[in-house]
């Protein structure tokens, strides 16, 4: 005997494909590599009374699911602030050391170092460039669009 099914369930079910069938090792790790993509597969959505009235086992995985993706878009959210911070963090350390240098520079006129002196407003002038270069780097970036603020 052979069961053929109706037309309603070829709409409502979809071909299993053999990737839909390998085990999620998400609960087991779920900060392991290569999971930032990972999506359920489409029968997890089918509207299926399995359980009857009581569908917590149901609904428990959903809340987890959201809360890993959740948590997901809340690392996302951080690490745009940090990315942001350290760009203007990379930007002061090369004009500070832009400014050390350019003060090594007028103690070496007033001690009468001519070699020092050359040396250090060389350097003083290589990362007021590198700064320069920083900002306008960043300041391309920053101007990128990311709404991280989606609640």
């Amino acid at each position: 005997m052979q069961l053929e099914p109706g037309q309603a369930q070829l709409q409502k079910y979809n071909p299993l494909l053999h990737e839909q069938l390998k085990i999620s090792t998400a609960v087991g790790d779920p900060n392991a590599w290569g999971q930032r993509n990972e999506s359920l597969a489409w029968y997890w959505f089918v509207d299926v009374d399995l359980g009857g009235p009581n569908h917590s086992w149901n609904e428990e995985f959903y809340q987890v699911h959201w809360l890993r993706a959740k948590a997901l878009r809340d690392r996302w959210k951080e690490e745009i602030e940090l990315v942001q911070l350290e760009m203007e963090w990379t930007c002061n350390f090369f004009l500070w050391k832009a400014a050390k240098w350019g003060d090594r520079m007028q103690e070496s006129l007033v001690k009468g170092l001519p070699g020092h002196a050359c040396y250090s407003a060389r350097q003083s002038h290589m990362y007021s460039l590198l700064a320069q270069d920083a900002q306008a780097a960043f300041k391309e970036l920053q101007s990128v669009s990311i709404d991280a603020d989606d609640e």
